[in-house]
Parts: C-alpha cells; structure tokens; sequence
C-alpha cells in the first residue's frame, strides 16, 4: 500500500494517482486539509501502536500495511488561512494542532520506505554549503542585518547583488493583493534602513539560461529555462510574461555536474528534488537551491520526460 500526503490542490499528485490507476496499484491519497476537517479520520491508541489507521467512510487503512509513503506536499492548509484571515491566532492554533498530529504520524511511519522524508531537509544555508563541500558551485552568498555591510558588499560586487528568501518562497496575500516573494535585484541600497531583520544577500551572477532539474533516485530530468533575454524573468523566470512566454529545452548536463549532484542529494538524504542550478556567462555552473517537494510538472511537459508515470513506476518499485 502506497500512502500518499498530499493537499487537495496539487496537480502533480492527482497526474500520479492516474497512473497508479493504470498500474491497479492499491494508494491512500491523504490530504492534510482533509485530515484537519475531519473528512478522514484518524485513529491511534498509545497502548496498540499496530492497530493505528485512517478512515474514509467504510475504508480503514491501517499504517502497518502501508509499505512505502509520498511526501509531496502536506501542511499549507490553505483554506484554514482563508477562513481565518482577520484571526490569525485561530490560524496558528490549528496549524501547531496539526504539526503535532504530523508528526505523531511521521513517527508511526518511521520505519516504511519514504519518498523524500521531511524531516531530513536542511535549510537553505546549510544546503549551499553541503553543495559547496560536493564541488558545486554557489554564487557569493551573506546574511546581513545593516545597510552597513550591505554597502560594502553591494559596492564590492560592482552593485551587482541580489536578496531572497532564507526558507521557502511563498505568496502572501494582503488587503486583496497577492505578493509572491520571488528572487529580486537590488537597484540602490539609498532607501534601505540602517537596521533590518537578517536577510540573504547574494552577487548577481549573469548567466546564458537557468536549469530546473527533477532528481529520483540517481536519474536526472533537465530542461533549459531561456529567460534571460526578457527583463521580466531576467532574475527570477517565475515573473512570468503571458504576452512573451519562455523557451523551455531539455537540457544534458555534464557529467562531472551530475556527479557532484548526486553527491549532495545523497548527503542531504534526499531521493528526489527539483533542483535550480545556473549556466552563467562565464561558462560555469551555479548551484541555488533544491526543494524535494517543488513541482516537476512544469519540466515533464516541455520536454516531454513523461515524469508522473516514472514518479507512479519508482512508488510501484518501492511498494512491493
């Protein structure tokens, strides 16, 4: 039995579980947000771990028989902030409610085959410098907290320097807006105050394309991101253009580039990723960022690499 912990919204989950209908491969697909409002039910005595199960209507799925578990994506719990918006301190509640509840099953789970465990994952800092230590290249990368040392770096990197995200990038909607925190440049540092919360700050590399690279299990699914030449996806390709849309390749990385990504994936415990690296003018490869549930439907597609059915055929594999 494949397990699956999923939310409701995710494509990438719903184009495996059609495959693993093809394949007549028997799967639980948990939602957490179904898990929250209680559409399936989850039952657990601490004195008889063994007879832990969910239940869906007449269907009980004990954990025991669960054989190998998908982490894809499990706590966003959208519709909880929705409802929610002007309390927040209900929101946070129930998400620390839920954690809890996470984690109780995580550890009930502990001794199946996992498809990205998500407890495993470093943060971003650590991950650069796990990649450095496997012959990765990294841009020049700070965590600076005054426009002090911002200066001096900015000034040092000729005023080539950009900031993003120290966790996960995320859209944050306020007063009926929506801002995604995507990579940016900094123009000037003029306006930034003396004092701020400690930030990520990284030279600017100028590069010839971008690459997102879907990693499982030591097979890699690269495609070519041609972003550079439009402004608005010049520094971040996820600011989208509808109007001039980007070129997406396959791509065949070097084999010395694998090697030395194969090499991190398995020191960070990792068995899959999308994984964002840089061709940069200067002929050299950037290693950025790995995120082990980040979406690879947008790499199967242009390159037609098929990835949902060899997703559905590795949790096949894996379950008997």
């Amino acid at each position: 039995m494949i397990l699956i912990l999923s939310t409701p919204t995710d494509l990438d989950t719903q184009n495996v579980i059609d495959w693993l209908v093809h394949f007549n491969t028997p799967f639980f697909r948990l939602n957490d947000e179904d898990l929250l409002k209680g559409n399936v039910g989850f039952y657990y005595d601490l004195s008889n771990e063994s007879q832990a199960y969910f239940s869906q209507g007449n269907i009980k799925i004990f954990l025991k028989d669960i054989s190998v578990v998908w982490f894809r994506k499990f706590g966003f719990l959208k519709s909880y902030e929705k409802v929610f918006n002007k309390k927040s301190d209900i929101t946070k509640y129930l998400y620390t409610e839920f954690i809890v509840i996470r984690s109780t099953i995580f550890n009930l789970l502990d001794s199946k085959k996992w498809f990205y465990r998500k407890g495993n994952m470093p943060t971003k800092l650590e991950v650069l410098k796990t990649a450095q230590e496997c012959g990765l290249n990294i841009p020049k990368t700070k965590i600076l907290s005054n426009k002090k040392a911002l200066d001096v770096f900015f000034e040092f990197n000729n005023n080539e320097v950009l900031t993003k995200s120290l966790g996960e990038g995320k859209h944050v909607e306020y007063d009926a807006g929506n801002y995604p925190f995507f990579t940016k440049k900094i123009e000037s540092t003029a306006s930034i105050s003396d004092k701020f919360s400690p930030t990520l700050f990284q030279k600017y590399t100028d590069k010839i394309l971008e690459l997102r690279i879907f990693y499982l299990d030591g097979d890699f699914y690269s495609m070519a991101i041609f972003s550079q030449s439009n402004p608005k996806t010049k520094i971040d390709f996820r600011s989208y253009d509808m109007e001039n849309p980007t070129r997406y390749v396959p791509y065949s990385l070097p084999n010395n580039i694998k090697d030395s990504i194969d090499n991190l994936m398995k020191k960070l415990g990792l068995n899959t990723g999308s994984i964002d690296m840089i061709h940069a003018t200067d002929n050299m490869y950037y290693f950025l960022e790995v995120n082990p549930s980040g979406q690879f439907g947008m790499t199967s597609t242009p390159c037609n690499y098929n990835l949902h059915k060899k997703v559905a055929q590795y949790l096949y594999k894996n379950s008997n």
